[in-house]
């Protein structure tokens, strides 16, 4: 046990992160969450949003309840589950691999996007969607560049998610509707003129990744519900992608404060995406995670005090599976354990025509 300790704080020093040491996180910004959930009900969605909490395991979630004083949205959804998150070649998957299994339906290597292991291309969600016998709008909302991993699974297909110049050259052919987060830097001026083509809409807000919530303000839930607003007039609906991607670099810092309020921020757009399901009960929301981040570990706190006392056991990625939430048309299909490919393939289940 002494040597394990020692291994991790030599981990934390080695990183500059708090690894192995008590954090104790308090007086967050609290939010009320929504009045009223759209409840699981059969039927074949119009319109499909799917939520990625990229890092976020139940502990992320419980440490935000109870920093939010015991309430959260997430909470609220009626339909949950788990999902297995390996990849097809380690236990332990990272994003690229994660996120092309919940775009894609299929496993592939780390660091691969959009493509298995031997090179095949794969179609996403997004494309899927916005093909026949679809031809529903596609959106894409994050917090990190719109060439990470996570949202670049759902239009590139490349051996290496650090190509990054060959993924924004894919994303400027993708003709995706909605393109918000960061990463403008890898974008020449005629390749933004591109992706504005059309009348899209395109707001790559910083040069790399957005600042973290405490600085970026309301950005997520903002533009969350500017997506919404874009897509709801399309003729056959559309699919919206939703990252809240700065919960994976927070843990892999292991500062939990962050940890906490990208969570919640990630929470306050869920509400967004709630809030305008009451209107528009034709819709499936699935919530999840690529994988789990950090090895999260709750020691002590107080619901009534609004404070968690916790510690990461890493800043790596670790092999544990995370929670899925749903409610909307079809969201019944959620329940139970399930590997992450079968996410999307669910997904295309309740939507087939």
């Amino acid at each position: 046990m002494k040597l394990i300790l020692n291994l991790l704080l030599l981990a934390g020093c080695l990183s500059g992160a708090e690894v192995g040491k008590m954090q104790t996180v308090a007086d967050m910004p609290q939010h009320e969450v929504v009045a009223e959930v759209p409840q699981a009900v059969q039927g074949t969605p119009r319109n499909v949003i799917l939520m990625i909490g990229d890092g976020m395991s139940s502990e992320h979630v419980w440490a935000a309840w109870i920093c939010n004083g015991g309430k959260l949205n997430v909470e609220l959804l009626p339909v949950t589950g788990f999902s297995r998150t390996f990849s097809a070649n380690r236990l332990v998957t990272d994003s690229a691999a994660g996120g092309t299994a919940l775009a894609c339906g299929e496993k592939t290597d780390n660091g691969m996007l959009g493509q298995t292991p031997e090179g095949k291309a794969l179609s996403s969600l997004a494309a899927i969607y916005a093909a026949a016998p679809y031809h529903k709008k596609v959106g894409l909302v994050v917090t990190k560049a719109i060439t990470d991993a996570t949202p670049a699974a759902f239009y590139a297909h490349t051996a290496s998610r650090k190509n990054t110049a060959e993924i924004a050259r894919q994303l400027c052919e993708s003709g995706i509707e909605v393109v918000v987060g960061g990463g403008a830097s890898a974008f020449s001026s005629q390749q933004m003129e591109q992706l504005g083509a059309q009348d899209a809409f395109v707001l790559l807000a910083a040069e790399g990744d957005c600042d973290y919530a405490a600085k970026r303000g309301d950005f997520l839930p903002r533009y969350t519900r500017k997506a919404l607003e874009l897509l709801e007039s399309a003729p056959n609906g559309f699919f919206l992608m939703i990252e809240g991607s700065k919960i994976d670099m927070a843990s892999h810092e292991a500062d939990a404060r962050r940890a906490v309020e990208e969570t919640l921020d990630f929470d306050r757009a869920l509400g967004e995406v709630l809030k305008w399901m009451q209107s528009h009960p034709d819709t499936l929301l699935v919530v999840t995670a690529d994988h789990q981040t950090g090895g999260l570990v709750i020691h002590d706190g107080s619901v009534k005090e609004r404070k968690v006392k916790a510690t990461f056991a890493t800043t790596s990625h670790t092999g544990v599976a995370v929670p899925i939430y749903a409610t909307g048309c079809g969201a019944d299909v959620f329940t139970g354990v399930m590997d992450n490919t079968q996410v999307p393939r669910k997904i295309l289940q309740v939507s087939k025509k």
